[in-house]
């Protein structure tokens, strides 16, 4: 009845472990994690293409399901772009609600019996805060030119002596250097949090696992104690994972800000 190994849950294979010695090879050179942001892709999509049809026509949000998806959005927008970004956040918003809306989804597929969360892998993290990175500063080149973009870099300091030609360019170096500090937070951020929480709730499973021959006393007395620890952490880790895809797309939209305008 268990899974072969309680860790499978948090690891990427090209094997999917369902029960006890059974498993299926993933095809076409995919992995879980693989198939899963797919399946996280394509579940937006099914959700939100209706719903842009439907606010196309004009009418009044209606239903718990419109209003609960379309309030996600409109949150995003008011309480984080626009504070962040600025007045010009809605040319930018696109990418904080894609970035949260994939996170959120791929965190959520964890809490899934079989499934798993994609951002539990250091590999999927790095490629979201690549993705940031890219979509940040190219941004801001886009608006600023390339000379514009370099230049905001270097700041207007009054320092006797001469200094300035020495701490300008030092000060230059630490804030270019800082940008890719702030991706590498990103990724390191999102992958330690999913991954550590579900690794927890691993652990406590793999008890059941170890006492499966200690007798029926100690098996179900493990067995229960194990069931209500995961099922208390896992109402924790369900609060995390939209914990944690707001930090993501909070702290994009406050690195772009401040890269779209360095004057503030």
């Amino acid at each position: 009845m268990f899974a072969a190994n309680p860790f499978d849950h948090v690891m990427d294979s090209r094997y999917w472990h369902l029960f006890y010695h059974t498993s299926f090879k993933i095809p076409f050179g995919m992995t879980k994690y693989m198939v899963l942001m797919l399946l996280a892709a394509l579940v937006i999509l099914a959700i939100y293409v209706p719903l842009a049809r439907r606010v196309q026509t004009g009418e009044p949000p209606r239903g718990y399901w419109w209003n609960c998806f379309e309030s996600i959005l409109t949150y995003l927008r008011d309480q984080i772009a626009k504070p962040c970004i600025g007045h010009d956040a809605d040319h930018y918003v696109h990418y904080i609600w894609t970035v949260f809306l994939f996170i959120l989804f791929c965190n959520l597929f964890g809490m899934i019996p079989f499934l798993g969360s994609p951002t539990a892998s250091f590999s999927v993290t790095v490629a979201l805060a690549a993705c940031t990175f890219v979509f940040i500063h190219g941004s801001a080149i886009a608006k600023m030119g390339v000379k514009h973009y370099f230049e905001s870099y270097l700041p207007h300091i009054d320092v006797p002596f001469g200094m300035g030609y020495v701490i300008v360019p030092m000060i230059a170096v630490i804030e270019f250097l800082g940008n890719f500090i702030k991706a590498f937070v990103l990724a390191v951020r999102l992958f330690a949090n999913m991954f550590a929480g579900h690794t927890v709730l691993a652990f406590i499973l793999f008890f059941i696992v170890a006492v499966k021959h200690s007798g029926p006393l100690m098996f179900w007395g493990v067995t229960a104690a194990s069931v209500l620890g995961v099922t208390a952490l896992s109402m924790l880790e369900l609060f995390v994972a939209f914990l944690q895809a707001y930090v993501f797309a909070f702290l994009t939209a406050l690195f772009l800000g401040a890269t779209l305008h360095p004057q503030h």
